[in-house]
C-alpha cells in the first residue's frame, strides 16, 4: 500500500548512505547542501489542488447560473416558470410563477398552487398552476426581484418538469 500525502506539512530530512557497507554518511555540510537543494514533491500538494480546482468550477457554474437568470429575466418568453423565494417574519417560503403572455412591458403570470417552506426545484404531485388568479408584472419588477435575490431560478424549458405542466 502507498501513502500519498495531501497537503505538504513537517520539516524536510535528508539521510545518506554509503553504497558499499549501508552505514549513515555523518557530514553535516554535504546533508544541509541536499536538504537546501532539494524540493518537496509536487503531489504532496494534491489536496489544497484539489480543493483550488473545486472553488473555481463551483465559481464557474454559479456565474454562468447567475448570467443565464439575467438572460432570462431581461427577456422573457411566454412559458418561463420562476422559482420565487420569500422572506416574511424569519420565516422563508418558496413558490413558482410561470409566465403567461407578455404584453410589452407588462408581463402576466400565473402563480402555483402550493407554498414550500423549503427550497423545491419541482413540483409535488398535489401542485399546479392557478390559472384562475393572473398575477401582473413589469420588466423592471422582475429585473428588481431578481437582484434582490427572489428569484431563485428561472427555468424555460418547463414542458416536461417532472410531469407536472398542468394549469387548472
Amino acid at each position: 500500500m502507498y501513502y500519498v500525502p495531501f497537503c505538504p506539512v513537517g520539516d524536510k530530512t535528508v539521510s545518506a548512505r554509503c553504497r558499499n557497507c549501508g552505514e549513515p554518511f555523518r557530514s553535516e555540510s554535504l546533508l544541509s547542501h541536499y536538504k537546501q537543494i532539494s524540493k518537496t514533491p509536487f503531489y504532496y500538494f494534491s489536496l489544497p489542488i484539489l480543493f483550488s480546482s473545486l472553488v473555481i468550477l463551483v465559481t464557474i457554474l454559479n456565474s454562468n447560473t447567475q448570467e443565464d437568470k439575467l438572460a432570462f429575466v431581461t427577456n422573457p418568453k411566454a412559458g418561463d416558470v420562476y422559482t420565487i423565494r420569500h422572506d416574511e417574519n424569519n420565516k422563508t417560503t418558496y413558490y413558482f410563477l410561470r409566465l403567461k403572455s407578455l404584453h410589452g412591458d407588462t408581463l402576466v403570470m400565473y402563480h402555483n398552487a402550493l407554498e414550500y417552506s423549503g427550497y423545491t426545484s419541482s413540483f409535488t404531485k398535489e401542485d399546479y398552476f392557478v390559472k384562475d388568479e393572473e398575477l401582473f408584472f413589469l420588466k423592471p419588477e422582475l429585473i428588481k426581484m431578481l437582484t434582490r435575490k427572489e428569484i431563485n431560478a428561472v427555468d424555460r424549458d418547463y414542458s416536461d418538469y417532472n410531469g407536472f405542466d398542468r394549469i387548472e
